[in-house]
């Protein structure tokens, strides 16, 4: 019985000096020195925190950061860097939009901590969404160039006025070409009397025409009658 609790106790050894830091039972813990009351997005934080393995012992990593996964399944890596104490680190978090996050601390070889999600509201007090983000940075932008827009403005009312003007002289052109190829208006014929009289003289001469044919006839027939 003595010889199989030895041989057990040499196994367990072995298993232990071959197994990875975590399966060999190595595990950490990792606590933040104080959190904001709230996150809202387009605002750095400086988060510090302490890693210490089993719990106790604070112990520094190769490696740490925070990670944030949005419900979109867009993923943020904010790097920890050491600061002061021993395991003591410093991440600046920044999120670039409101919504959901759920976040955890790598810890070098030992297993990520989960952290609780997180709720990162809008500068309002409101969550925002990615495309929040995108019309507010629109908007940011439209408002940093107003000096474009009022260059654009003034080209736009030169390129009008100087239309304008074209325009204008085109008109004027044309009005004094169509005036050169009116023909000149005929000499008004109401103001010659000679011409005017003409019609009235011509009437005359055909009434006095025929009269001296019907006297001429009449003057026939008496002369006929008497003989």
């Amino acid at each position: 019985m003595r010889s199989l609790t030895i041989i057990v106790a040499v196994l367990a050894l072995s298993l232990g000096m071959f197994a990875s830091p975590v399966l060999a039972g190595g595990w950490a813990v990792t606590t933040f020195d104080n959190l904001p009351d709230q996150f809202v997005f387009g605002h750095e934080y400086s988060l510090g925190y302490t890693i210490r393995q089993h719990g106790v012992t604070p112990i520094n990593v190769d490696k740490t950061e925070i990670l944030a996964v949005a419900t979109t399944g867009r993923t943020l890596s904010f790097p920890g860097k050491s600061d002061g104490a021993v395991g003591h680190y410093v991440a600046t978090v920044y999120f670039p939009a409101g919504g959901t996050y759920s976040w955890q601390v790598t810890q070098g070889p030992f297993a990520p901590q989960d952290l609780a999600t997180i709720t990162v509201l809008g500068t309002a007090g409101t969550s925002t969404t990615d495309k929040d983000k995108v019309a507010a940075d629109k908007a940011a932008t439209d408002k940093g160039l107003p000096a474009d827009k009022a260059a654009a403005a003034d080209k736009a009312a030169a390129a009008d006025k100087a239309a304008a003007a074209d325009k204008a002289a085109a008109a004027e052109k044309a009005a004094v070409a169509g005036k050169a190829n009116t023909p000149a208006s005929a000499p008004n014929q109401s103001s010659d009397p000679l011409r005017t009289a003409l019609p009235f003289a011509a009437a005359a001469a055909a009434a006095l025409f025929l009269w001296r044919l019907v006297t001429m006839f009449r003057a026939a027939r008496r002369t006929r009658a008497t003989a």
